[in-house]
């Protein structure tokens, strides 16, 4: 069955203009994200979408997204189908991770793979320890005193 659109993202250079209008023409409330970049359409009987800051968007029109299993994977199959890679991974704040690719018209579309419950991050899960399993741990350096200058000589 192929994938349905889940999520659809606009760019914005104006979060409170836009917020505006969008109450004033479809009561929609909006609700934005701690570093200013994103804001989300929010409500019980709305589509799942937001707004992008403009100088952060990564395509010319809006972005639909669609879920898929193996974001990787179906990333491989966009660039053998003739397609552009943009972003291959990033964290979804809503859970997992998406990846933005361009089709053979510049149309740019997202992929989204939600977190499976009880995994762990994939940075985490890839990230190397620091020390080998059963190995010392090497304690800190000591930083070594400033050298004391030397007096001038005045002439």
């Amino acid at each position: 069955m192929p994938p349905e659109i889940v999520h659809i993202e606009f760019k914005s250079a104006n979060f409170t203009r836009t917020s505006e209008f969008y109450a004033k023409v479809f009561d929609w409330q909006m609700e934005q994200n701690a570093s200013a970049s994103y804001m989300k359409l929010s409500g019980a009987n709305t589509p799942s979408g937001g707004w992008v800051r403009v100088d952060l968007v990564q395509s010319p029109g809006p972005v639909a997204y669609l879920p898929v299993d193996d974001l990787e994977a179906t990333l491989k199959e966009v660039e053998q189908a003739g397609g552009r890679v943009l972003v291959r991974s990033l964290p979804f704040a809503g859970g997992g991770e998406v990846g933005l690719f361009a089709d053979p018209d510049g149309n740019v579309l997202g992929l989204w793979k939600r977190k499976e419950a009880g995994a762990a991050p994939a940075a985490a899960a890839a990230a190397k320890p620091a020390v080998k399993p059963g190995a010392p741990a090497k304690p800190p350096k000591t930083p070594k005193p400033a050298a004391a200058k030397k007096p001038t000589k005045k002439k």
